[in-house]
Order: structure tokens, then sequence, then C-alpha cells
């Protein structure tokens, strides 16, 4: 004889029912809005941080986050008269650890149980969490992507400038676009384990690292030495006219010595550049030309620093100081 599925032998209980919904996240509640009172279940009085069942509307009110709270009223406040289905959300306390609650029910007589008006709580905060994550995210990539095409531009503009020829043009070109990629791959990176920060080190040694074999190179930039994620590229571009700068006049193009140091101290970070000039002596002007106007932009205008240079026949000594971040 086949079983009775009618009947299993389990018997829902106001106990089991109310646990069950307290483990999705729903509180239960209801309020009067003659007497101004609300009644809170357990974990409605946990989302509310009160140990009391029965609590004034208005001292509720008063826990709600200040930019949420005269909506809130409001759509509370219709909830008495108006009997359409209803649902709006709103943070409890303030700062990171607030808590997002959604409220929803039926408002009116069709909402009521004698004087009061029944509804439910819900904890969306992760759900809220990760909305303005979202919202960040896409945010931030939308600024990446604008500063990404201003570089572009003016980089174009500036090379085309000093560009003797159009494959001098291009090959220059291509390989500031080249770093410019290897920046932002860092920054990408960085994002997710070191707070969007990308250590001055690593950006150094990427950089520097087609003339490493074989190259009287030393690289000593302490962990504190990291670049903003909306600053690596000016960081990435100063490096870089420092290596090409180096591989046609200085230590890079043979026979001479390159240290590159970084450190932290009372709120400035200190880049220094110093290399011995290559064994042919040959010394690169100190002018008005492209590098100049790369490091007086990026270095005093975007990264809000200053720079020293001195170029003689012992070779470059190169130092920028810029305020952390």
């Amino acid at each position: 004889m086949a079983e009775d599925v009618t009947s299993t032998g389990y018997e829902w209980t106001l106990a089991s029912f109310t646990d069950t919904i307290h483990r999705g996240g729903v509180a239960l509640w209801a309020w009067s809005p003659t007497r101004r009172l609300a009644q809170l279940d357990g974990l409605c009085r946990e989302f509310w941080g009160t140990s009391e069942s029965v609590v004034p509307i208005d001292d509720l009110f008063e826990r709600v986050n200040a930019e949420d709270r005269s909506a809130m009223m409001r759509e509370w406040a219709a909830s008495e008269a108006d009997s359409h289905p209803y649902s709006f959300d709103f943070r409890i306390g303030d700062g990171p650890h607030a808590r997002w609650v959604s409220a929803r029910g039926v408002g009116g007589e069709a909402g009521k149980v004698g004087e009061w008006v029944q509804a439910i709580f819900l904890d969306v905060t992760r759900q809220k969490r990760a909305e303005e994550a979202e919202h960040l995210l896409t945010a931030e990539l939308a600024h990446r992507v604008s500063n990404m095409f201003s570089v572009a531009r003016a980089l174009t503009a500036i090379v085309a400038r000093g560009a003797t020829s159009t494959p001098h043009f291009a090959e220059d070109l291509s390989q500031r676009f080249g770093v410019l990629h290897e920046a932002t791959t860092l920054a990408t990176r960085a994002q997710a384990g070191d707070h969007g920060k990308v250590r001055l080190r690593t950006l150094a040694e990427r950089i520097l690292s087609p003339y490493l074999d074989g190259g009287n190179i030393a690289i000593v930039v302490e962990e504190a030495a990291v670049a903003p994620p909306d600053k690596v590229n000016d960081y990435a571009m100063i490096l870089h006219e420092l290596a090409t700068n180096s591989a046609k006049y200085g230590a890079l193009s043979g026979g001479g010595t390159l240290t590159v140091t970084g450190r932290v101290s009372d709120g400035t970070l200190t880049l220094d550049w110093q290399e011995t000039s290559a064994s042919s002596g040959t010394v690169a002007s100190d002018g008005g030309g492209f590098g100049s106007r790369l490091l007086k932009q990026t270095i005093e205008r975007s990264l809000g620093g200053r720079f020293t240079r001195r170029i003689d026949e012992a070779g470059l000594s190169f130092a920028m100081h810029v305020p952390v971040a």
C-alpha cells in the first residue's frame, strides 16, 4: 500500500517557523499608528540594537542613517493608509558597519491586525555592499579609461613634436604605450592584494628589466614606497623617461652604473636615480626638451611634488620628493 504523502508527521510550530525565517535574515515587526509604538521580534531587536520588544517609533527613527531618515519616514508613514504592497530600503547606524534593511509588507487595512500594521524586515546588507562595490568599480573604470585617453593624446602630441622620422615616432610611441600597459597591468593586479597600491620597487624592476641582463643596476626601494592606483602611470612614465635617457646617453648605454633608491619619511616619498656616465663620457644636455617637460608636468602638476636634476661629466643625479597620498 502506497504511503500517504499528505501526512508526513511533521508539523510547523511558531518556534520552528520563526527560527527558519530568522536564519534567512527575515525579521518580524508591527507598529501602531495611533500609539506610535513598534513591536519587534528577536532578530528585529538585533537589527535595531535594542533589547526592548516594544519601542517608540521615534526612537527607532533616531537610529536610522541621517542620509536615509527623511525618505524612510515618508515611506513608513505612507504604509499606514496605502493598501498596496510596499518595499523601501534604509540603513540602521552610520559608517562602514551600518546595516542595510529592506522593509516590506502591505499597507493600510489590508496589512493590519487590529490596530497593528504587520510586515517584515530583510537584512540586505550583503547585497547593498555588493551593489556599492559594483558602482565603485564602474566609476573607477570610467575614470581610468578617461585618464588613459588623455595620457595617450598628450603623449602622442609631445612625441610627434620631437620625432625626427616616422619610424622614430612609431617606435618611441610604441615603447611608451607599452610602459602604460605594464603600469595598468600592475595596478589591476594590485587591486585585490594590496589595496590598489603598487610597490615602486616592482615598477622599477619591470621598466628596467630590458637592461638588467649584464647591466650594473641596483634597485633599493623600501616596501613603504608605493604608488596609488591612479598615479601608477605617472610613476611609470617618470621611470621610463629616466631609463630611456640613460640608455641613450648614460649608464645604461654601457659601462656605467645605476642606483635607484626609494624611501618614505615624514609624509614624503623620495626617489633617487643616481648614475655614473658610460665609458664614452657622453652626457645628455639638461635642456627644455621632451624629457624636461614630461618630468615637470608629471612630478609637479600631477603628483604635487618637486625634483632636482644635475648632469655633469660624472653622470646624472636625479631626486624627486612627492607627498604621500
